[in-house]
Order: C-alpha cells, then sequence, then structure tokens
C-alpha cells in the first residue's frame, strides 16, 4: 500500500470548492451503527477497528491531511474493511481522498502506479484535466448531487459516468477506466439556512442542466456548506467494454464516410485485442442472383483485396478463393506464411509481398447466414497468435451487423436504381404503390372475394413536355451507311479480282459481275430501295461462297481475310462512318440522359414532381406536377411557374453543352430543342399491363396524340423544319399559354443567355390537328 498524498488537480481555484474537514469520525459511526445492528461474524472485526481508532481520538475531528502518513495502520483497517476479502491490492485500483476536492492520501500499488506512471505503465491523459473551467463544473455538479439527495431527496441528478482514457506506453494503446466514487462516509454540514426549492425545475426534461447548475449557484452557493469525513474512489478496467461502446457507436452513427468508419473501428479492435501492431480487414459478402460480386469502395478495407489488386492475374484465384470459403466458412490461421504456402496458394504470396507474416480469416455470421469474413492480420513476426482471436469474440456479433447494413445498403442502391433506371415507380409516387399495396394486403389478409388491385390514377396535374433530337439522324445514319457500302464493295471487288487472278475459277466472274451491279445501284442513292435485296446477296451469297472457296482452297486464305477483317463490325474499314456517328449520337444523348438525371434531382427539391424520360434519337421527358402527386405539401401555381422556367433555363444549358462537345466527337452531330406548352391539367393512369404511366381520357388523349406529331412539324408555306440548332421551339395553341413563356425569354435575354430574334410563327396542319403556333429563340451557345 501506498502512503502517499497526491494532488490531482493542482492548478484547481482555490475559491472552486466547497470547505472541505478531512475525518474518520462518519466512518466510526457507521462502524458502531452496523455492530448494534447486527449480530454478524464481522463483529469483532468492527470492535476491533473501533478500539483502534478511538485509541486515536483525532482521527475522529478534523486533521491535515498532511498528518495521515502516522496512522497506515489505521488506514489499512478502512481498505480491509470495504474492500473485498479475496482482492488484490496489486491489481486492485482503489484509493482513500479527502471529500470535496480530492487529494489521495492512502492507495493500492496498482492505483498509485496507474496515476503516477511508475514503471512507465501509464500516464494521465490531458481529458483528465481538461481546464479549470471543466474541473470546476464537473466538482460543483458532484458536489451538488450530494446536496440534493441528502437534503432534498433528488437522487442522482448531476451523476454521470466518468471515463477516464490512459495512454499505455507498452502498447502504444489508449486505456479506458471507469471512475466510482464512493461517498458514504462524507457528511454534508449546512452553515447557513437551507433554501426552498422550486422542484418542477428538476422534474422538466426540458430544462438544460446548465440551467439549473446556475441556479443552484445563486440559490445556495458552494461556500455555504462544509464536507467531513472521506471518499473512497474505485477504479474498474473497462477498456473492452469501451471499445465495443465505440463500435456500436458507430452502428448507430450512419456515417457516410465509411473510410473514417473503418479507421475507427480498427482502431477499437486494436484496443480490444492489446496490440497496435495487429491490423484487420472486413470483406462483406456482396451477392448478384447469388453468386459473389466485389464493390470498390468497400472491398477496399480487405486486405486481400489490397495485396492482390495489382495482379490482374490473380482475380481468377481470388474470386475462387472466396467462391470456395463461403461454401466452406471457417477460421483459417497461418502463424507464419512460409514458402510452401506461398506455392500452394498464390494469394499467399501476394500477401507475403504485401508484407503480411501472420493473419486469419474468421466467417462471420447474421442470423445464421453466412455475411462476410473478418481478416486479422500482422507484419510483425512473432506478435500474432491463435490465442489473441478469443479476444475478439465480443466484437463478432457487431461486426456481424456492420456486414449486414452494409449489405443492406448495398441492396437498397440496387433498389433504387431498378426503380429510377428502370421502373415508373419513383420517389415521388411511392406512396401511392405503397398504399395500393397495403390495401390490396389487407384485402388478402381480410380474406375478400376475388380481390382487385386499386387503379393508381393522378388527378388534375400539370404536363411539361420537351425533347431534345439528334439533328436528321435518319439522314446521317443513311449517308453513313452509303459511305461504309462503299468501301464494302469495292474491297469486295478487289479480292474476287485477285482469288480470279490467283486462280482462274470461272465462277468468280459472275460474282464480279453482280457485285459491280449492286456498285451503280447504290450509286442512286435517292433511288434506292432494295436493302433487303442487297443483305441477302452479302449474307446468302458472298459470304458462303468465300468461306467455302478458301476451305477448299486454304491458301488464298489471305485474300479473304481483307474482306472478312473489313466487315468486322467493331475494327472494319466497311463500318468506320457508322461507328463513328453512333459514337458521337452516343456521347451527346449519354452526356444529355446525366443532365437530366441531375435535372431531375434538381426539380424535386422545389416541389416533388413525377419525371418520366425515353431515350430516342435524343431524348423526351414529360414531368406531371399537381396535387395529388403530393397531397401531404400544399400545391401552388408558384411551383408550376418555377418549374416552367426550369425547363427554359434546361433547355438553354442543353444547347449550349451539345454545342460545345462538337469538338470532341467524331461527327458533328448537332441537336434541337422542343418543348409543347399546355396549360390546361390532364389526369394520368398507370398501366398495369405496360408497367408505364399514360394519360386518361379522350381530351387528354389528344394532348398525348399532338406530342407525338410535333417532332417533325414545320413552319406554315414554307417547308422549313421548326426545329433547328442552337434554338429552342416552343409549340402552343393560344397566345394566352405562351405569355407566361415570353415572359422568361426575355428574362435569359437580358440575363445574355437567349438571342435577340424571337420569332413567332404559325406551323403547318397535321393529322387531326390545326391551329398550332410555335416560339422560336436562338440560344448564345458561345
Amino acid at each position: 500500500m501506498q502512503n502517499t498524498i497526491i494532488n490531482v488537480f493542482p492548478d484547481l481555484p482555490p475559491d472552486s470548492t466547497v470547505e472541505i474537514a478531512l475525518s474518520f469520525g462518519p466512518f466510526i459511526r457507521f462502524l458502531k451503527s452496523r455492530n448494534d445492528k447486527d449480530n454478524m461474524h464481522k463483529n469483532h472485526f468492527f470492535k476491533y477497528i473501533i478500539d483502534q481508532f478511538e485509541r486515536h481520538p483525532e482521527l475522529l475531528s478534523p486533521i491535515d491531511v498532511k498528518e495521515m502518513y502516522k496512522y497506515s495502520k489505521q488506514l489499512e483497517l478502512v481498505y480491509a474493511a470495504v474492500s473485498p476479502v479475496v482482492a488484490d491490492e496489486e491489481s486492485h485500483y482503489w484509493a482513500l481522498c479527502t471529500p470535496g476536492v480530492p487529494s489521495l492520501f492512502f492507495s493500492t500499488n496498482a492505483f498509485f502506479n496507474l496515476i503516477t506512471n511508475k514503471d512507465a505503465k501509464g500516464v494521465i491523459n490531458n481529458a483528465i484535466t481538461k481546464g479549470n473551467e471543466d474541473l470546476q463544473k464537473g466538482l460543483a455538479e458532484m458536489s451538488y448531487s450530494l446536496i440534493l439527495e441528502m437534503f432534498y431527496d433528488i437522487p442522482s441528478f448531476f451523476n454521470q459516468e466518468m471515463i477516464k482514457q490512459l495512454d499505455d506506453k507498452e502498447t502504444g494503446l489508449a486505456k479506458y477506466y471507469k471512475i466510482n466514487p464512493d461517498t458514504r462516509f462524507t457528511d454534508i454540514v449546512p452553515l447557513k439556512p437551507l433554501p426552498q426549492l422550486d422542484m418542477t425545475l428538476f422534474q422538466s426534461r426540458q430544462t438544460d442542466k446548465d440551467e439549473i447548475l446556475a441556479r443552484l449557484h445563486e440559490l445556495m452557493p458552494l461556500n455555504m456548506f462544509r464536507f467531513e469525513g472521506f471518499g473512497i474512489t474505485n477504479a474498474e478496467d473497462v477498456t473492452s467494454s469501451y471499445a465495443l461502446d465505440t463500435i456500436k457507436n458507430l452502428l448507430l452513427s450512419h456515417s457516410d464516410d465509411e473510410s473514417e468508419n473503418y479507421a475507427k473501428i480498427t482502431n477499437a479492435l486494436k484496443t480490444l485485442i492489446g496490440s497496435k501492431d495487429i491490423e484487420f480487414g472486413a470483406l462483406p459478402f456482396l451477392q448478384i442472383n447469388n453468386k459473389l460480386v466485389f464493390k470498390d469502395k468497400v472491398c477496399t478495407n480487405s486486405m486481400l483485396v489490397r495485396s492482390t489488386k495489382d495482379f490482374v492475374h490473380m482475380e481468377t484465384a481470388y474470386a475462387a478463393l472466396t467462391e470456395k470459403y463461403f461454401k466452406n466458412p471457417r477460421i483459417v490461421f497461418y502463424n507464419e506464411i512460409s514458402e510452401d504456402d506461398t506455392e500452394k496458394e498464390n494469394y499467399l504470396k501476394c500477401m507475403k509481398l504485401a508484407g503480411v507474416r501472420s493473419f486469419a480469416f474468421i466467417p462471420v455470421f447474421f442470423n445464421n447466414l453466412l455475411v462476410g469474413m473478418l481478416e486479422v492480420f500482422c507484419k510483425k513476426e512473432g506478435v500474432f497468435t491463435e490465442g489473441l482471436l478469443s479476444r475478439l469474440d465480443p466484437a463478432i456479433p457487431l461486426i456481424s451487423q456492420l456486414m449486414k447494413n452494409t449489405i443492406d445498403e448495398f441492396g437498397n442502391g440496387l433498389n433504387k436504381v431498378i426503380k429510377e433506371r428502370f421502373t415508373a415507380i419513383q420517389p415521388s409516387v411511392q406512396w401511392k404503390f405503397n398504399e395500393v399495396a397495403w390495401h390490396h394486403m389487407r384485402d388478402v389478409s381480410q380474406q375478400v372475394p376475388d380481390p382487385e388491385i386499386e387503379d393508381i390514377v393522378f388527378e388534375n396535374v400539370y404536363p411539361l413536355y420537351g425533347a431534345v433530337d439528334i439533328r436528321n439522324s435518319t439522314i446521317e445514319r443513311n449517308a453513313a451507311l452509303y459511305k461504309d457500302m462503299q468501301v464494302q464493295f469495292n474491297i469486295l471487288v478487289k479480292v474476287l479480282q485477285e482469288l480470279k487472278k490467283r486462280s482462274g475459277f470461272g465462277l468468280i466472274d459472275e460474282k464480279i459481275f453482280v457485285t459491280q451491279q449492286w456498285i451503280q445501284k447504290i450509286a442512286a442513292v435517292s433511288e434506292f430501295n432494295e436493302e433487303v435485296k442487297l443483305n441477302d446477296f452479302l449474307e446468302n451469297d458472298i459470304t458462303p461462297f468465300l468461306i467455302n472457296f478458301t476451305e477448299s482452297n486454304p491458301a488464298y486464305r489471305n485474300v479473304t481475310d481483307e474482306y472478312f477483317s473489313a466487315i468486322d463490325e467493331k475494327a472494319g474499314k466497311a463500318y468506320h462512318n457508322r461507328r463513328q456517328l453512333e459514337r458521337s449520337m452516343n456521347t451527346v444523348i449519354s452526356s444529355l440522359n446525366n443532365y437530366f438525371e441531375l435535372l431531375k434531382i434538381e426539380i424535386q427539391q422545389a416541389y416533388p414532381c413525377y419525371f418520366e424520360k425515353f431515350r430516342t434519337d435524343g431524348v423526351e421527358y414529360d414531368i406531371y406536377i399537381g396535387q395529388s402527386i403530393t397531397p401531404d405539401k400544399p400545391y401552388n401555381d408558384m411551383y408550376l411557374s418555377n418549374l416552367r422556367l426550369m425547363q427554359l433555363t434546361s433547355m438553354v444549358t442543353v444547347a449550349k453543352y451539345s454545342h460545345s462537345l462538337l469538338p470532341h466527337i467524331p461527327r458533328q452531330v448537332e441537336t434541337t430543342q422542343l418543348i409543347f406548352i399546355h396549360s390546361h391539367p390532364i389526369d394520368i393512369r398507370f398501366r398495369k399491363d405496360e408497367k408505364r404511366f399514360d394519360v386518361e381520357g379522350a381530351y387528354n388523349i389528344r394532348y398525348h396524340i399532338i406530342k407525338k406529331r410535333i417532332d417533325k412539324v414545320h413552319v406554315r408555306d414554307t417547308g422549313e423544319r421548326l426545329t433547328q440548332p442552337n434554338k429552342i421551339a416552343l409549340i402552343y395553341f393560344n397566345q394566352k399559354e405562351a405569355d407566361e413563356y415570353i415572359s422568361y425569354i426575355k428574362y435569359l435575354q437580358g440575363e445574355k443567355m437567349l438571342m435577340d430574334d424571337l420569332e413567332y410563327l404559325d406551323l403547318e396542319d397535321l393529322q387531326g390537328v390545326s391551329g398550332l403556333k410555335a416560339l422560336r429563340v436562338g440560344v448564345m451557345v458561345d
């Protein structure tokens, strides 16, 4: 035992504490009360302690803590009386301290070594002495907790669990200790009359505890009390439970920073296992159609993945290993990776090259289903032993929950992509599908005869339609095809002539004659309409002839290879123009698709609406907005006006962006922008057979028909297509519909986004549609 004074808080201001008086009077009174009430086997021991203290009456009155070195025998009796009989003072963290501000004056060797850094095992972390202000507050809370409990029957009002962090220099890791103060032998003496307290102040959960503390300071400052007796401080090593709590808190935090979470979990596991040299990796088993897949952001936490990622030829072996492990999960432990091991398993070679000396795989289960494996590895020899693995057992259920969360997030991500990209069910209307599905499930459970799925209809929604098309896409495709066919037939004639020259085979002359006739027909592009016969000639005549001829005459294979190489769709000369055109169109359309995906997110922030787009030779989209789609948020026409302005602005952005792509694509493909203005609300219904929304009712169907017929409309009496590159065309029926957009056009002209060239145009009559008008305005693309 250590009879040494240790001032735990040397920098505490002198006016921050209560008046204190160190005394063992309360302790002796406690023993006498136990002796009077109980007929226990400890009575003789208690009488002995009382006798030893009464022989030194100065201990029963206030005494200077500096005198305590004289009374080691009596202090040891206190330890024996209040500590478990089997407690080992070399491992029991226990100390006596003064009341109020704790100055330690008697402690076990374990506590003394811990707090004084004897033998360099631990150092009190700065967290225990954060600053005078925090110390003063903490001591005040402890003091007022005792006062409220003793005089007002309000137990443990400010009491909070005290966890202190110490840095262990042997392991380089933090250790955590729970401080348990024992105030049974502390008496509080009021020096002034106690005030009346408003009990409602302590009953309301909304009252801030700092506010209550300030109020107590005002009503009864601590200097009106004297604390007599002594305190006992117990410390408990809670490093393991603290590490587990850290992982639990990370599970509940739902942080998006996976790398930061992983680093914190790794540190917690190091603390749990007690070694800074042991590292951890996590590999959740993500599956698609019952096959394991590997997501980079998740799998980079795996040492197995990191060690093999630079070896392309290792991917097959790596996949085979995880598939094999998934079928037969078990603990795999390598105390040291030997040369023989690396010869047997390629992944062991990769891990050894990465510096790993020993490692283990631990299967992780959630509800008896394998969800992944925990990797434990070390790059130092002789550190990692199999016995250390048992220390991880308490953390495995938490790791399993973490991996299950990762798997669930992966599945949710897949469902989100499927809903947004492949189905008509979007978040803005998901509530309606949920409601209808619930009604159906309810009817089935109640055994309603022939329960039917309700119709999903949204009434009185305002439609917005827009289209961005590749200009003259059909003409461009035909032109590219014509150029490629010229190349193909020229090569074909060349190959046939070479075969004739080398072999003298007479039938080849007939093939050359027919081929030259096709060249003449193709040259008359405007009159050519025999694509079916042409394809039949190439696929069922020329190709079989060349294949059969070279099979019989292998020496001529190098001649015919020139033709077959030319007609390879991926790299052949005869597809060059079509590839360039498709590559250019795909670049533009993909860029438009990505932009409209971002636009969909942006417009939802203003007011939820339904946004559906279709890929054609460009992108078309429908937007529906109205109260019936979002019943929980009041609808106002200002949301429609805002959406229309966003629509027009987005078309400006699309025109500028597609124009900026021209220098970066092999073929100059240009886009046209079209908006159809429709001011009246319509009804839309989800078509169960087609799994998509469509308009409802005769009047609404007319809106749909007009949309489908205006893409190639001409300006009346001119033959000019309405839609033109670098321009936005807006089609409408009456002037009132156009006036709102005209104001937006003027605004964007003022912002230097549109040119000052607004046109008012009449359009040609379409089948079943007449009286259409249009606005057309140029975009400032440069």
